[in-house]
This record gives C-alpha cells, sequence and structure tokens, in this order.
C-alpha cells in the first residue's frame, strides 16, 4: 500500500486541509486514491463541513463516509474521552479490521490522524501506534508562527524513536500581514537541525473552493518529490 499518514504539530492547524488539497492534487495526477480518517470528534460525518465529508469530496473517492470515517463522536474531544463519554470502547483490532476493509478499494491512500501525534485513540493505543501499523510515512502540518520549531522537532523526534519514516513538513496557514523573522527563517530552521525536508508553505485561505485549494497546494507543495518519496 502507498501512501501517508497525515499528523499535526498540534490541533486546528488545518490537517484536513492540507490533506484534502493533497488528495485533489494528487487525483489531478491520475493517482487512484483514497482517503481514510478513521477518529473524528465534535461532528457528525454527513455534515458537509466535517473532515470526513471535506475529504471524500476532495478526493471524489466513492467510498461510504462509514469506510472514509468508521468512528466519530460527538463532543469536540480527544478521541478516547469522546469515546468514554459515549460508553464506547475503541481497540486497536477495531481500527485496524476498517483499516483491512477500506486499503483493498484504490492504490494510495492519505490517513488523517486526529490532533497531534500522541493523541489517545484507546486506553493503551495513540495516533502514532496507529501510523506505526499501517507502515505509511509521515507527513507533519505545521503551523507557521513562533513556537513551531518545537512543536515540529518534538514531533519527528518521537516519530523516529518509533522508526516511522518522515516524508517531510508541511507549513500551512502563512498571512501575508503576519510574514515576519519567525515565518521567513523557521521553515530553514526546522531542516537544519532534523534534516527533514519542509515541503513547502501554504497561503493562508479562507473559504476557498476545491480548485482553488488545489491550486494553492500545487502551486507551493513540491508534488514530485512527494511522489518519489
Amino acid at each position: 500500500m502507498r501512501g501517508f499518514f497525515v499528523t499535526g504539530t498540534d490541533t486546528e492547524i488545518g490537517k484536513t486541509f492540507v490533506t484534502a488539497g493533497l488528495a485533489a492534487a494528487l487525483k489531478e495526477n491520475g493517482l487512484d486514491l483514497g482517503v481514510w480518517k478513521p477518529m473524528m470528534s465534535g461532528t457528525k460525518r454527513e455534515d458537509p463541513t466535517s473532515d470526513a465529508f471535506l475529504l471524500k469530496s476532495f478526493a471524489e473517492d466513492p467510498n461510504p463516509l462509514e469506510w472514509i470515517n468508521p468512528f466519530q463522536f460527538d463532543e469536540p474531544l480527544a478521541p478516547y474521552t469522546a469515546a468514554k463519554r459515549e460508553n464506547r470502547i475503541i481497540t486497536k483490532e477495531m481500527l485496524l479490521d476498517k483499516w483491512n476493509k477500506v486499503n483493498g478499494t484504490h492504490d494510495f491512500f492519505l490517513v488523517e490522524g486526529a490532533g497531534g501525534f500522541a493523541v489517545p485513540f484507546s486506553e493503551s493505543f495513540l495516533a502514532s501506534e496507529l501510523a506505526k501499523e499501517l507502515q505509511l510515512p509521515l507527513l507533519i502540518v505545521a503551523r507557521p508562527s513562533l513556537g513551531t520549531v518545537n512543536h515540529t522537532l518534538l514531533t519527528i523526534f518521537y516519530a523516529r524513536q518509533l522508526s516511522i519514516p518522515i516524508a517531510g513538513v508541511i507549513i500551512n496557514g502563512v498571512k501575508d500581514n503576519e510574514l515576519g523573522i519567525a515565518e521567513q527563517t523557521n521553515p530553514g530552521l526546522i531542516e537544519e537541525v532534523s534534516n527533514v525536508p519542509v515541503l513547502g508553505t501554504i497561503p493562508f485561505l479562507a473559504n476557498k473552493s476545491r480548485k482553488e485549494i488545489c491550486e494553492a497546494i500545487q502551486n507551493n507543495i513540491d508534488i514530485e518529490r512527494l511522489l518519489k518519496m
């Protein structure tokens, strides 16, 4: 199975935006691509603004939403906490069973985690451990501003401890009016210290169409380099 596991240095930094945009851009390259969002909290998967719905529509994935997002919780909490509050127990075996059901439907997958890389999916199973089980290289989405170097390096070093290969870092959400020294120097510093490539920096976009987001990815991310990985 080819693909990437997309994680973030934190929550609410645009993982879904990046994953959906990448899905659209890679689809334009002719890939037979699917998406998988195993855990989602805070919204119904059928909501057009939900992560699962956006991933499905941007990827043009014919798989049912229940396959793309097998576990959905109502409260906007870490998946393990949200599941406990609904008196549900989600195990590693249950997650892998859902993955085994879906992974044969496409040649290439983008899998999006939930929150950061160490978010608990169950009492004894973290997002990072799912990435290791799936044997997909990691794409790390990071914010552009001051403090992101620390968060990004911690994620990289943790992934390396688990022997998870890292394809690169994508910096998301740069605003023209906030392009200070930190935002200009952070990508180079991350690469210098970690020896992990920063594959591109995506500008902040608000309420843009699939076409515009796809173009933003194509214009700012080294897609060819990514595919060679």
